[in-house]
């Protein structure tokens, strides 16, 4: 054998016992699908239905959930085409973490793996009801697809026009802001629409569309240091 080949094969069987020997495994990933029925007509699935299945169908304590984050893709008639939801859950005491992928046909798939770094935030259902209320009619119109996300965000920040359109989302109704304050103990979580316009010049109407659309929920606004209302 020559010297070259003894060198390669060496370097690969120190991998290997370095991955074996000194590398911690990777979390076991348990995977599975279900199906849920939903009105075609609404072209969404209900969020609030979603998650009491899943807390029926999954071991996880529903009071100890934690939202780490939410995705919709939406098109321009007002079909959600895909929702991903991520999220923290406790297993009698132990920590795992979740993903789920809801299809627009009803297809489920979802994602269960032991998680260890503890997570502090809202629990699901308090975004999962205000994105039921969004009327994705009033925000595409007909005209643009758009993506929903959640973030959690932490420290000080004063939103203005040069984040986005800025709104107060109460009970279905959206209510323009100019600005709002946050100080650096209060985190907050935030519903951002970002519409895709303005990429083949189709859309006349996109010089009045922001590319991003930030919405706080009742709850969240709350917790700002101070709002002024457009």
């Amino acid at each position: 054998m020559k010297k070259s080949q003894i060198v390669i094969w060496s370097v690969l069987i120190a991998l290997v016992f370095v991955h074996y020997f000194y590398m911690p495994e990777q979390p076991k990933v348990t995977r599975g699908e279900m199906h849920i029925s939903f009105d075609s007509r609404e072209c969404r699935p209900d969020l609030v239905d979603l998650w009491n299945t899943l807390v029926q169908e999954q071991a996880f304590s529903n009071e100890s959930a934690v939202l780490i984050q939410l995705n919709q893709y939406i098109d321009k008639d007002g079909t959600v085409q895909c929702t991903e939801l991520h999220w923290i859950g406790y297993v009698d005491g132990e920590e795992h973490a979740y993903e789920v992928y809801v299809h627009q046909s009803g297809n489920v798939y979802y994602n269960d793996q032991i998680f260890d770094f503890p997570m502090q935030g809202v629990h699901p259902l308090a975004i999962l009801r205000e994105v039921d209320r969004i009327e994705f009619d009033d925000l595409t119109h007909g005209e643009y697809n758009i993506t929903l996300t959640t973030f959690k965000h932490d420290g000080p920040m004063t939103y203005n026009k040069t984040n986005g359109d800025l709104y107060a989302f109460a009970d279905g109704s959206l209510r323009p802001l100019k600005e709002a304050t946050f100080s650096s103990e209060a985190s907050r979580h935030m519903i951002e629409i970002f519409p895709e316009i303005g990429q083949s010049g189709e859309i006349t109407t996109a010089e009045s569309i922001s590319d991003r659309i930030i919405l706080f929920p009742e709850q969240e606004i709350a917790r700002a240091d101070s709002v002024v209302h457009a």
